[in-house]
């Protein structure tokens, strides 16, 4: 091998005066250094990067061309003498990131990045150079993926660096291309691809939706549908009068590939439900997929017809499914198709319009809507999107890598409560889930890993797929059925196990040379001039996200039955639970192959690499569902010794693994838990002493509920939430000095702060905080919920316009219910409402558990432990403070907009009434103090006003609320004995004067509910006792 700094390329790179001269130099260097890892080091050491960075420096303005002139710019022209330039040194880029990790360290330093940026610009840059400086953005973020922590170039800084404002309008000018010629369809191609690389935070999502790249995506994908003539029928006609006729889109090329376009639309998606809404009703899905009532043609004159069953929310869509039963005894089938589900290469056709035998009317158009006036919500309960179900024909048509990110879509659109909950339940079962495992189970096989090419599509397939599922599957039993049903237990333990097999440390050969390197001229000492670390092993990195994929599956599927829990304990995959609950994993091993001292893992072992963050936490959750199984939490669980690390995570320094392992001990300090009544570092064998002292000791000083009263205080709401609730289940049925420890540990102060803290007033402090320090806070709330209006971007082949949304009935009733979801959604002041509440919930239930159940039969003058928690809550919270704080729970609050100096419009007094689940958790307090000595009895009976306010809510639509009233009435109009009978009769006296007895009476007689009417029947018969 020829030494560089003898290359007569360099003295050429070095001294060309010409633009051909350098372009020349740059090819020359270009072809002496792909393929070859050992040149490409060496000319990175004569520092070549700088020469090659200097010619990318655009001189060109980046003001944006005008609209008409941008098709003209988007065309092929040919490349002038300063392009040739840039095209070399952005493929001599590539070629360089091509070489891994290492490299990026010197990229970096040679500040490159922006240099390719400042080269993507559609409107400033020929598409050759766009696509050459895409390819090499790609092929950095491919090296960036492999990178070990901390680099300099990992994926979150590149997105910090692509995703901006200016980058943004350029993927969406590349994303608008409508063109047929292959280099223009390559952009749209690349661009989709960095959105899938790259985009991970939601503050890049957000950015990317409101630049109208979202809309861009959609209307690329709608294009597919045109391009197979699957538009509904009339929706051309109802996009002409609605005035979303130009938003109509043109068919697809037939080379264009849907796969990158449906998952850069997931990945910007994610779980927003704003976002997932805004892809639905973008105006070219609008356009295509109107919700139209489908009335099938009825030929009066052919007698051998099919008449299909009519169905509320039925579309023309439907109809390209198989027919399937429904979750509903009253439909027993639904349409029966009449259309092939033939493969996306034989249906595509240039038609606009198809399915038009079927006759259509307009649900926007209709008399009932009409009546309706703005309620789209009302409207969209009965006629789905036909997006829905043309998303679950993709998932049935399309290939494997392509009908992956079909499902990945339509899943995000489902758990954001989009389409017919009962049917689409139905049809994804029998559709989508049975494919999702099957794909995973076919492409799970030992020679996939044979090959040297690690960028495979049986590769995505197995990272993809078990999070696509869990995320299909999660908090639906109906789903989670259909995954079981499908032996998902067996192929997802096995993903998991394949995840933990060692890989070897394959090192890039050392290539020969004649010449030793040793005193060789080594010009670069600049940091530009030297290599960084080596990356992960691509097969170890693969293997890395299919452990978190996996978990997520495991995850999503143990949350549900028992039966499944069991299935998967039995495929004896808890030891690589354990693993992944390991920064630092090795082999997986039984509890009883483990040495008894074991020493601390301080750094990772190559075969098995570093658990990320990711893992971690999808490991945490593993744990916590499994351990909804009293069984496994005392068997498997235990011998594992699982608590351990879930106990360190608490004190992590990642503030999210924190989060994560609080929530798994919620489950692990249950009741029925053999690991709740010893602290994490001690062994199991403590468990045989029960001195009181010792056990105070452990659990104060050196157990969970330290840490746990720690977190209770955090900033954090998620940590501070999760926290609470372990606690509320640590102190039910502990000892009273244990619990009494809790209490103090806790801080009596802070527990009613967070019981009774007013969660606007907490909204408001906190985003004071955060912003910027002006002293009208109202200005700062108006510019948070306002700066960023709802706009509707169109393009076409970069010229990008903003729809006037007026002229359209549909985008008007959209705008509203968009705002709303928004605003929900988004809102600073409305999630610290709900977090305040979600808080106040698991107080009150802290207070609860901490008075306990009473000991059956003691009597009714007999001290007890709940009398005892009682008196020292009144002594620690004060009683008259305690019964305020939940007389307020009971009030509605009403929310004035903050103050201003002028009134704006649309900032009207808005009232909050109580949340159901607050008003059942102060009433289950007052009912555990009622069942206790006669003394706390006539205590509750004495608090007039709170027993006002809780009377309204025996007409309550929550069951839960009405059937806990009852039993309130049952414990207070209790008498233990004779002795009681004189102030049994009192308080049976004062709950009719404040109308009980009405109350139950009404509710015994008319409750749908068959437990609140037995409940209400004793309650109303023990007061008519008392007041005879």
């Amino acid at each position: 091998m020829a030494r560089p700094q003898n290359s007569p390329i360099l003295a050429q790179l070095r001294n060309a005066k010409s633009l051909p001269e350098q372009t020349a130099a740059l090819q020359a260097l270009k072809n002496e250094i792909v393929g070859h890892v050992q040149k490409k080091e060496a000319w990175i050491a004569l520092g070549v990067l700088e020469p090659i960075v200097r010619t990318l420096s655009s001189d060109r303005s980046p003001a944006k061309v005008h609209a008409k002139d941008a098709i003209a710019q988007l065309s092929s022209r040919p490349l002038s003498d300063e392009d040739s330039v840039k095209l070399q040194a952005l493929q001599l880029v590539a070629s360089f990131a091509n070489g891994g990790p290492a490299f990026l360290h010197p990229l970096h330093a040679a500040r490159i990045v922006p240099a390719i940026l400042s080269n993507i610009s559609p409107y400033t840059s020929p598409p050759k150079i766009v696509v050459s400086a895409l390819r090499a953005l790609l092929d950095i973020t491919a090296a960036a993926s492999l990178a070990v922590s901390p680099s300099p170039l990992d994926i979150d800084t590149l997105a910090d660096n692509v995703f901006t404002s200016q980058h943004i309008e350029s993927l969406h000018a590349m994303l608008s291309i409508t063109s047929s010629k292959y280099i223009l369809q390559s952009e749209v191609l690349f661009a989709a691809t960095i959105i899938c690389r790259l985009c991970r935070q939601d503050r890049h999502k957000h950015a990317l939706t409101m630049g109208g790249v979202l809309d861009s995506l959609a209307t690329q994908l709608a294009r597919f549908a045109v391009a197979d003539g699957l538009v509904v029928p009339g929706a051309e006609e109802h996009a002409c009068s609605d005035g979303l006729y130009d938003v109509f889109p043109k068919p697809a090329d037939s080379g264009a590939k849907i796969g990158p376009i449906l998952e850069a639309i997931s990945c910007v998606i994610g779980d927003s439900k704003f976002r997932a809404n805004r892809l639905i009703y973008s105006p070219s899905m609008l356009a295509i997929f109107p919700s139209i009532k489908f009335e099938p043609y009825e030929d009066p004159r052919d007698a051998n017809q099919i008449l299909l069953p009519k169905q509320n929310g039925l579309t023309a869509m439907d109809l390209i499914l198989p027919s399937l039963p429904t979750m509903t005894s009253k439909a027993s089938s639904a349409a029966q198709s009449s259309f092939a589900t033939p493969d996306r290469s034989d249906s595509r056709n240039s038609s606009r319009t198809s399915l038009s035998k079927l006759g259509s009317s307009a649900v926007w158009d209709s008399p009932r809507f009409q009546a309706l006036g703005n309620a789209v919500d009302v409207m969209n309960e009965d006629i789905e999107s036909p997006f829905i179900p043309w998303l679950i024909h993709l998932v049935r048509s399309l290939k494997e890598y392509e009908r992956l990110m079909a499902a990945a879509v339509l899943a995000a659109l489902f758990k954001a409560g989009l389409g017919r909950k009962g049917d689409r339940e139905t049809s994804i079962g029998l559709l989508v889930v049975p494919i999702l495992i099957s794909m995973i189970a076919k492409n799970d096989k030992d020679g996939v890993e044979l090959s040297d090419s690690f960028d495979t599509v049986q590769f995505q397939i197995l990272e993809k797929a078990p999070a696509v599922l869990a995320r299909t599957i999660t908090d639906s039993e109906y789903l989670q059925k259909a995954a079981f049903d499908c032996d998902a237990v067996k192929v997802l333990t096995k993903l998991l196990k394949r995840a933990y097999q060692p890989v070897e440390d394959r090192k890039q050969p050392r290539f020969w040379s004649p010449s030793p390197d040793t005193g060789m001229d080594i010009e670069g000492t600049a940091e530009l001039a030297q290599l960084g670390e080596n990356g992960q092993n691509p097969l170890l990195a693969h293997r890395i996200r299919l452990r978190e994929s996996a978990l997520k599956a495991i995850g999503a599927l143990s949350a549900g039955k028992e039966d499944y829990r069991k299935a998967l304990v039995a495929e004896d995959f808890v030891p690589y639970i354990v693993e992944s609950l390991c920064e630092f994993p090795r082999k997986p091993r039984q509890a009883k192959d483990k040495p008894a001292n074991e020493a601390p893992r301080t750094g990772p072992v190559p075969t098995y690499g570093t658990n990320p963050q990711a893992v971690i936490i999808a490991a945490c959750h593993v744990i916590r569902t499994l351990a909804r199984s009293v069984s496994i939490l005392r068997t498997a669980l235990v011998d594992h010794a699982v608590t351990m690390p879930i106990f360190r995570f608490m004190r992590h320094p990642d503030l999210n693994i924190q989060i994560a392992a609080t929530a798994t001990i919620i489950n692990l300090v249950v009741e029925l838990s053999p690991v709740r009544e010893v602290g994490i570092p001690l062994h199991l064998e403590i468990l045989d002493c029960f001195d009181t002292d010792i056990m105070r000791q452990l659990l104060t000083e050196s157990g969970v509920m330290k840490v746990l009263c720690e977190h209770a205080h955090s900033d954090n709401s998620s940590l501070r939430l999760n926290a609470l609730w372990a606690l509320k289940h640590f102190v039910d049925a502990v000892g009273p000095d244990l619990k009494k420890a809790c209490l103090e540990q806790l801080e009596p102060e802070w527990l009613m702060q967070l019981i009774h803290v007013d969660s606007q007033e907490t909204a408001q402090v906190a985003l004071k905080a955060k912003e910027s320090p002006v002293d009208d806070l109202d200005e700062n709330m108006d510019m948070q919920q306002s700066d960023e209006p709802l706009r509707w971007l169109y393009g076409t082949n970069g010229a990008i316009r903003e729809l006037d949304f007026s002229r359209s009935s549909r985008l008007r009733q959209v705008e509203d219910r968009l705002a709303s979801i928004r605003e929900a959604e988004l809102s600073p002041v409305r999630k610290a409402r709900n977090d305040d509440l979600a808080i106040q919930e698991q107080g009150l239930d802290f207070i609860r558990n901490f008075i306990g159940r009473p000991e059956p039969g003691l009597s009714s003058e007999a001290p007890s432990e709940t009398t005892e928690m009682i008196d020292y809550l009144f002594s620690k919270l004060g009683q008259h403070r305690l019964f305020g704080a939940l007389a307020s729970k009971l009030q509605s609050k009403v929310l004035h907009p903050f103050a201003r100096r002028a009134p704006v419009s649309g900032r009207e007094i808005r009232v909050l009434h109580p949340q159901a689940r607050i008003v059942e958790a102060v009433i289950f307090i007052l009912v555990h103090m009622a069942a206790s000595i006669p003394r706390h009895r006539q205590l509750v009976v004495s608090q007039t006003e709170l027993l006002r306010l809780l009377a309204q809510y025996a007409s309550s639509k929550d069951r839960g609320v009405r059937v806990s009233l009852c039993h309130l009435v049952i414990n207070l109009t209790w008498k233990e004995d004779d002795a009681e009978a004189h102030d049994c009769s009192q308080r049976a006296h004062e709950l009719k004067r404040l109308g009980y007895w009405a109350r139950m009476e009404k509710l015994k007689r008319n409750d749908r509910d068959l437990d609140v009417r037995e409940r209400a029947k004793t309650a109303a018969w023990q007061i008519e006792q008392g007041t005879c």
